[in-house]
């Protein structure tokens, strides 16, 4: 007769924190230690914002039909883009990489049906907003930075349908 023992599930996520620090949107581990941060340099004429994520900075640019997609760039090279038509990050280069994001009170982003990233904003009465993000061990921190801005700040209206 064998015993019911649960199996241990082995927790192949890391966890973050997200808040507003001034005008900047700061990324921070689950120890608060800053990993990266979207920039806001906006002024009055007009909104720029760039991704601060190991001493580089990435350019954020709007592009597209009602400037509703990103593209996040490196020395003009770029990294990742968005397609709001198809709910879909792509990382560019040599090694392209296809994700689909759904939008909601819950912002998910999956690669082939997994769950990669998840953020879930909370509204503290003392304090701030502060987003709690889980992401697979295996996502790389810039693509949690480009999907944080694009997904809370960037484009908040959009998919918002509140499931």
């Amino acid at each position: 007769m064998k015993e019911n023992i649960p199996i241990k599930h082995i927790h192949l996520f890391k966890n973050y924190t997200a808040q507003y620090y001034k005008k900047d949107f700061v990324l921070f581990s689950e120890a608060h230690q800053e990993i990266g941060k979207v920039v806001d340099q906006s002024n009055f004429f007009r909104i720029r914002h760039c991704i601060e994520y190991q001493a580089r900075n990435y350019d954020i640019k709007n592009v597209g039909f009602l400037k509703n997609d990103v593209e996040l760039s490196l020395s003009k090279r770029v990294i990742y883009f968005t397609d709001l038509a198809k709910n879909r990050i792509i990382k560019s280069g040599e090694d392209v990489r296809i994700y689909y994001f759904k939008l909601a009170k819950t912002n998910q982003l999956f690669e082939k049906g997994k769950l990669l990233i998840e953020i879930q904003e909370v509204n503290h009465r003392s304090k701030e907003t502060v987003f709690y993000i889980e992401a697979d061990e295996s996502v790389d921190n810039l693509l949690i930075l480009m999907f944080l801005h694009y997904s809370t700040k960037e484009f908040n209206s959009i998919g918002g349908d509140g499931d």
